[in-house]
């Protein structure tokens, strides 16, 4: 029997009904789907913004063109998930098809770094790279004041491109840390038509700046003398067969991964990259398809791949992730893509067990009705993001799961409804020694005697970000079916703000069993004469008795049955329940 914070009643159903449709024709479904993209500017990519509608990405990158034309050692600092991942990639593998090869990049380790450009990563850059001049970073930095405030000491030029919330000092300003140029369009100088897009797709639109102003260069004969003329002629050659567009797919991973809202040109670009990523010549999406056996989506990208990617960082170390999409051969991929899966293995496993601690430590401590936080001595810290999102779609409040290491507390934050967490954050970040984020996730570290009054002290601050509700409707069981998978796919990707449409169902139970897992697969009747069968992915229900007979009332999506080998469409589809209404 599940516990009592997981039970969802026949009452709570019935005041979920009121006031939604009750769908008799596709069609409607499809009119319903349609008014999510009726504000959206353009649906193609030649129709995104320019470059240099980014705040100081042309400036920066004639600053990088500079050192690429003396030959400087230039470093990437990237991050350890799969946007800092993928960043981090994108800018490797454009200096690679340049043909620039005095570039480095460093990763920090979750274990030993912490997050982000640190002061004890920037001296290790230093150590294994002396002649560094200019360090670059990816999908982080903005917190990173005491390591750039070494790499102006050390004369070296330092260049952040990020897209997380900026800190802000008691007079509400933003706090910048000091460096040569910031690429954010969180930045409240920057007029960039989207802030809220991935660290991926920064990196991206600075690449972008780059091979424009080295072919402005190229272009300048002004320029083309002595050496610099030999280096110009060459670069010009290669940037001509640098196609930007490629670089998108991992782009479209990352941008899912960090749930980025699918305005107008993120579900652009996801929608571009889940098209292409089946055929690219890069080995790791080779490797992928193999190992996936089936076509790729937002739900493949968010529960297969991206996790695959996650694990190194969470387990090991991001650096497995990153030799896996730039392997240079489909065994390279293929050797890295098994480290990937062991490691998604062993975080499945301490991702268990920390639920259950967390799920049993919030009746432990006082805590406050705006949130809930968990803490436990020890627990493992890189799984403690995930298990703060499965705590805040169950409660739907924002939640925080920490562990308490030496006195200090680290961990992670998740968002629920529409509370923008960084801000929310902020008002209280003199308890913190750490914190970051953006409105739906944050990272945080505090001292334990700061804890209660963090819980205590936390007050939601709400976004003007709309929320689209993904409760579509009530769906009669005779609509399910192939056309209706159809239509609804036709809308994908699917994600924050075009969220995968769910629908509130009422058929009867006709088979129920349990499965090697603890999972429950149902067969419920679709029509007289044939039948749909259900998976309920929820451990926590695996004792529970469902009747024979009855009528169950669920919340649920419609998928295809990967396991199904019939030939009628109809057997094709399933549904995958998220949530069951007992009595």
């Amino acid at each position: 029997m599940p516990s009592d914070s997981v039970i969802n009643t026949q009452h709570d159903f019935n005041a979920i009904k009121k006031g939604l449709q009750t769908f008799s024709h596709i069609d409607e479904i499809e009119s319903i789907l349609k008014t999510r993209f009726k504000d959206f500017c353009f649906h193609t990519l030649k129709d995104i913004p320019h470059p240099k509608e980014l705040y100081n990405n042309m400036e920066a990158s004639l600053f990088v063109c500079q050192s690429i034309l003396k030959n400087e050692k230039i470093v990437i600092v990237g991050d350890y998930d799969t946007d800092g991942i993928c960043a981090t990639s994108i800018i490797l593998d454009f200096f690679d098809q340049l043909s620039y090869n005095n570039v480095a990049f460093a990763m920090p380790n979750r274990f030993i770094h912490g997050y982000g450009f640190s002061t004890k990563l920037f001296h290790e850059i230093l150590k294994e790279h002396s002649d560094v001049k200019v360090i670059i970073t990816v999908d982080n930095g903005v917190s990173s004041f005491q390591a750039a405030d070494l790499c102006r000491e050390h004369n070296i030029g330092l260049i952040i491109t990020d897209h997380h919330t900026l800190e802000v000092d008691s007079n509400k300003s933003q706090k910048i840390p000091c460096c040569n140029f910031m690429i954010n369009p969180q930045q409240a100088i920057c007029n960039f038509p989207y802030s809220e897009i991935c660290g991926s797709l920064v990196a991206w639109y600075f690449c972008c700046a780059i091979k424009i102003s080295m072919l402005n260069l190229c272009s300048d004969s002004s320029a083309k003398n002595n050496q610099t003329k030999k280096f110009l002629n060459c670069y010009e050659k290669n940037l001509k067969t640098i196609r930007m567009e490629s670089f998108l797919l991992l782009v479209g991973i990352a941008t899912i991964a960090d749930v980025m809202p699918l305005n107008a040109i993120n579900h652009t670009i996801c929608k571009y990259a889940l098209k292409h990523i089946p055929n690219s010549k890069r080995y790791a999406f080779q490797a992928l398809m193999e190992n996936l056996k089936s076509s790729i989506d937002s739900q493949v990208l968010g529960f297969r791949i991206i996790p695959l990617l996650n694990a190194a960082g969470r387990i090991s170390d991001g650096k497995i992730a990153l030799s896996f999409l730039r392997a240079n051969s489909l065994p390279n991929a293929r050797f890295y893509l098994k480290q990937l899966k062991d490691l998604n293995a062993q975080r499945k496993h301490l991702q268990d067990e920390v639920t259950n601690k967390a799920f049993q430590s919030i009746s432990q401590i006082p805590q406050n009705e705006n949130m809930l936080c968990a803490v436990g001595e020890d627990w493992h810290e890189g799984v403690l993001g995930i298990v703060a999102g499965k705590m805040a779609d169950e409660f739907q409040k924002p939640c925080f799961v920490l562990t308490n290491t030496n006195g200090v507390c680290k961990g992670s934050g998740r968002s629920a409804g529409d509370v923008d967490l960084i801000s929310s954050m902020q008002k209280i970040g003199h308890l913190m020694q750490r914190y970051g984020g953006h409105v739906g996730a944050v990272g945080l570290e505090l001292k334990d005697y700061n804890l209660e009054s963090f819980i205590k002290s936390f007050k939601p601050i709400s976004h003007n970000i709309e929320k689209k509700e993904n409760v579509l409707g009530i769906l009669n069981s005779h609509l399910i079916n192939y056309e209706l998978f159809s239509c609804i796919t036709s809308f994908e990707p699917f994600g924050n703000g075009n969220p995968l449409p769910k629908f509130l169902c009422e058929m009867e139970i006709l088979e129920c069993k349990k499965t090697g897992q603890g999972f429950r697969e149902f067969h419920f009747k679709r029509t007289e004469n044939s039948s749909i069968k259900g998976m309920f992915f929820n451990q926590k229900y695996a004792d529970y008795n469902f009747t024979i007979g009855s009528i169950l009332c669920f919340r649920a999506t419609i998928a295809l049955d990967s396991q199904s080998f019939y030939t009628t469409q109809n057997r094709q589809i399933m549904l995958i329940i998220d949530r069951v209404y007992t009595e």
